[in-house]
């Protein structure tokens, strides 16, 4: 066939090749599904992963379970507990250069500053109040706050940095971990974790979860 463009006819004119047409299309449709791709991962995750609970609900975690510290989220943000199963936490902070904790409990404490209301330094409603609770493992400890917690210890105490002040919070230096070995109490309802490290500057970065306690 020949191709050569009618007389008067600017090459520039001239349709594009369907195979080139085709390229094109691809590309954009290819940017397109990457782009909200990146945009899903950037953001959806968390409403992907409360729908899918809506609608398939959240295993109960039992026995042996771990918690991972990440900048500045938390592995996982959801776990169900059922009321009277024994459990050992185990809390990893996986960060190389941060100091993480966790917290348990409801309603978040608040102060008044010049940029406004801000959230201050942990739960006023601590979870682990009266809970009987044996601590072992520690390392790279650098406080840990038992509050009213029933405690007992493996090892000697000086590894645990122990101090007081505020809600119960395990404090971990970069790479440090700790077991919590405890019966789940009957406190049933949505509490929440997070970590309050850097005046509450984790917690509003997102380092946060919920957890959910049922009874069976």
């Amino acid at each position: 066939m020949d191709n050569t463009p009618e007389q008067g006819q600017s090459i520039s004119a001239q349709e594009p090749p369907e195979e080139l047409k085709w390229s094109r299309r691809q590309f954009i449709w290819g940017s397109a599904v990457l782009g909200f791709a990146g945009v899903v991962a950037m953001w959806g995750r968390g409403l992907i992963s409360s729908a899918a609970r809506g609608v398939f609900g959240s295993p109960v975690a039992t026995g042996l379970i771990h918690v991972y510290q990440e900048d500045f989220y938390f592995v996982p943000n959801y776990m169900t507990w059922r009321v009277g199963d024994k459990m050992t936490m185990r809390i990893h902070n996986m960060s190389l250069t941060r100091y993480h904790e966790m917290q348990i409990g409801r309603d978040v404490s608040t102060e008044n500053t010049i940029f406004g209301t801000l959230t201050a330094d942990g739960f006023l409603k601590d979870f682990w109040v009266g809970v009987h609770v044996r601590a072992s493992s520690p390392y790279k400890i650098d406080n840990f706050v038992t509050n009213k917690a029933i405690m007992t210890f493996e090892g000697p105490k000086d590894l645990y940095q122990l101090a007081t002040g505020g809600a119960f919070s395990p404090t971990l230096e970069p790479g440090g971990h700790i077991d919590l070995s405890f019966t789940v109490p009957d406190k049933p309802g949505i509490w929440h974790y997070g970590c309050f490290v850097q005046n509450a500057e984790h917690w509003r970065f997102g380092m946060r979860g919920i957890l959910n306690v049922v009874r069976a």
